[in-house]
């Protein structure tokens, strides 16, 4: 299937089955049944009818952290083959963060216990556009949707702005009692107004206190609070703390607290919920503060009257800039011993920068130019390079440490060793390209006149061309940049020759699968112990000697294939527990060994594509030439126009012809149309 830049297919159907599926009820039904749901979350009694719920259930009455926690897990958690999680709420969503999004929910994990760490502001750390905004948002919408849910049900003392715990009418004095006999834990004091409210409407009549179900929702300002520091010097911190109503100041302080402070800032909105600080160091000294009073004290400081208590988790974003010159600060060692900081990098696996890319292109604008098929992977090659820092290892290149970190196999270099490479660099990830800069300059290269198809050189030149509009990098970085194009087209040409080899035959996808079915076939059984299965025909298994010779052509050695079949037995497992289909292509070390037994030697694929010198010859290089270019359009995604390139671009590429220079390292200058619909050369 081709890909066109912005294209809306996918969400175009979905929207197109909503309304078939919404055809097959009546108007009456649907009405009913939105009734229903309303009618469940807005329940209502009184404190009496709640402690005796909260008695039954001591989980209603859980604290903000445990409450965030409980609505990442309620999307479900699957491991993968080496027993790493994979959080339902992050995936096909957040991409390359992986290991980071874990330690996001280790955190409220920890924090779920009531343990120490949850009196720390959760700061995720990284440079623009890594996504800590995409990782908070999801974490917020999934806390919305779970206090919709019977599970994740939230109750508040009714026309409180602050969503109060109706269990803090309980006097300090017997919450002991209630914790002993019943497992209640109660924390915390009443807000002013409730407080206000207790004594005056009810006369201390805490049993008909009104108690009401609360869904939070941040558009409508309950338990999500949102800031951004854009202004270094507020005028006064009202916004977060709240305002007050200065037509009732009068009275005494007891009065004016409940009736004057209307606690409507964004700390008070967040309240049982989560507050989230955007560029957080941008803010001003005194409102970092006030961060640092809630996160150790879980008290919201009012100017001249007392403080507010509430229980919230705090989660700011910064970049590193920000952050050093705070941390650089000495007044600030308290605030910074009160923070918990995450790195949120960009990513270092190319396959999952493409799938950065595509989700931003599936919910584009809608533009009638094709991507080429590896124009992303090529894009994001280059990215990635900018992103990393070299290797220690002096016969490693750079282009090799993308590989590897991409999961391609590398002779001599153990996953033991990648994992090295990535402790001895911890900042790989926090600089370099970002994606926000990529698409910008796709789409400039999209939308010029004439173009019909992205090339990945063309990308690549449009990468490069705009570095001077990318404020963020150094200009002094010329250099390495320009290197970063050479190694991303020298990638190109072996992707592409890649790409031909599989269209060289008619049928290799199925003779891939067929082959990775036949090695499946074999080694499951044997790791299962299962000899039954093992008693079938020679016909329709692979010899063990077929077997040894995949694993030989990735190195697998006679005393490494026991743990190797092993392991991927354990893949596949994962995969199909996740309703996953495994394919030829899904393991890097499979997809090279079968790419190994079944492409042409280049040698032959050179032999095939070069033009013949007598023309009784030519017309079946033609033919040849486009049965190739028809499996490039039907199986592999290209377009005719970009088709017909490749193969004339893999065909110069195995005569060593070379396609772009770098005079002096200064600059790139291309000897390859970047216009795909232009002429070139067949010989």
């Amino acid at each position: 299937m081709s890909r066109r830049l912005g294209a809306h297919c996918k969400v175009n159907n979905g929207v197109d089955m909503a309304i078939d599926e919404a055809d097959n009820f009546s108007i009456k039904s649907i009405l009913e049944q939105s009734e229903t749901e309303v009618a469940k979350l807005d329940w209502e009694g009184t404190f009496s009818n709640y402690l005796s719920m909260v008695v039954e259930d001591p989980s209603i009455s859980r604290l903000s952290h445990s409450l965030v926690h409980e609505a990442i897990l309620s999307h479900g958690v699957n491991l993968t083959a080496e027993g790493e999680p994979v959080y339902g709420l992050f995936e096909d969503k957040i991409f390359g963060l992986d290991d980071d999004l874990h330690r996001i929910v280790q955190y409220f994990g920890s924090a779920a216990q009531r343990l120490e760490v949850r009196k720390r502001i959760l700061l995720l750390l990284g440079p623009p556009a890594s996504g800590k905004s995409s990782v908070v948002d999801l974490i917020k919408r999934a806390l919305e949707q779970h206090t919709r849910t019977s599970k994740g049900a939230v109750y508040s003392i009714s026309g409180c702005p602050m969503q109060e715990e109706p269990l803090h009418l309980i006097p300090e004095r017997l919450r002991g009692i209630l914790n002993d006999q019943y497992g209640v834990y109660v924390e915390g004091d009443l807000c002013p107004r409730c407080r206000y409210m207790l004594r005056t409407d009810y006369e201390g009549r805490i049993s008909e206190m009104p108690v009401s179900r609360v869904v939070f929702d941040e558009k409508e300002a309950i338990g999500v609070g949102y800031y951004v520091a854009t202004n270094p010097n507020p005028t006064d911190s009202s916004l977060l703390v709240g305002s007050v109503d200065l037509s009732k100041l009068g009275g005494d302080r007891r009065e004016v607290l409940g009736k004057a402070f209307r606690l409507d800032g964004e700390l008070n909105i967040a309240n049982r919920g989560l507050m989230e600080f955007v560029e957080m160091f941008k803010a001003d000294r005194h409102m970092l503060t006030t961060l640092l009073g809630l996160a150790q004290e879980q008290l919201i400081k009012l100017d001249r009257f007392g403080s507010v208590y509430a229980d919230e988790v705090i989660v700011g974003h910064s970049n590193e800039g920000d952050f050093d010159t705070f941390a650089s600060e000495k007044h600030a060692e308290a605030l910074k011993d009160r923070i918990i900081a995450i790195q949120v990098p960009y990513a270092l696996k190319v396959s999952e920068e493409i799938k950065i890319y595509e989700k931003i292109i599936e919910g584009g604008a809608e533009l009638d130019v094709h991507l080429a098929p590896l124009t992303l992977r090529v894009a994001s090659t280059y990215t990635v390079l900018s992103r990393i820092d070299p290797s220690s290892k002096q016969a490693l290149s750079l282009l090799d440490k993308v590989r590897l970190y991409d999961g391609e196999v590398i002779a001599s270099i153990s996953k033991k060793e990648i994992k090295e490479m990535r402790r001895h660099h911890p900042n790989e990830g926090m600089f370099g390209i970002s994606p926000r800069y990529v698409m910008n300059r796709l789409g400039a290269v999209a939308g010029s006149p004439g173009t019909v198809c992205v090339s990945p050189l063309a990308a690549l030149d449009s990468l490069w061309q705009g570095l001077s509009e990318n404020v963020s990098l150094d200009p002094d970085d010329r250099i390495k940049y320009v290197n970063f194009v050479t190694d991303a087209v020298k990638e190109y040409g072996r992707l592409a020759v890649r790409d031909v080899q599989r269209a060289f035959e008619e049928s290799f996808e199925k003779t891939a699968e067929m082959l990775l079915n036949g090695y499946l076939d074999n080694i499951i059984p044997l790791l299962n112990n299962d000899l039954e299965s093992q008693r079938i025909s020679s016909d329709d298994v692979v010899s063990e000697r077929d077997i040894r010779e995949i694993e030989r052509a990735i190195g697998i050695a006679e005393r490494e294939k026991e743990s190797f079949r092993s392991e991927i037995g354990e893949i596949v497992s994962a995969w199909r527990r996740r309703g996953k289909t495994f394919k030829y292509t899904s393991d890097p070390r499979l997809l090279s060994a079968i790419e190994a037994r079944l492409f042409p030697s280049t040698r032959t694929l050179e032999r095939g594509l070069t033009k013949p010198r007598f023309a009784k010859q030519r017309a079946e290089w033609a033919q040849r030439r486009s049965s190739i270019a028809r499996r490039l359009v039907h199986n592999y995604g290209y377009c005719e126009t970009c088709s017909e390139d490749v193969i004339d671009y893999v065909t110069a590429v195995l005569k060593k012809r070379a396609t772009h220079k770098t005079p002096k390292n200064e600059g790139v200058e291309w000897m390859w149309p970047l216009n795909t619909g232009a002429n070139t050369s067949t010989s």
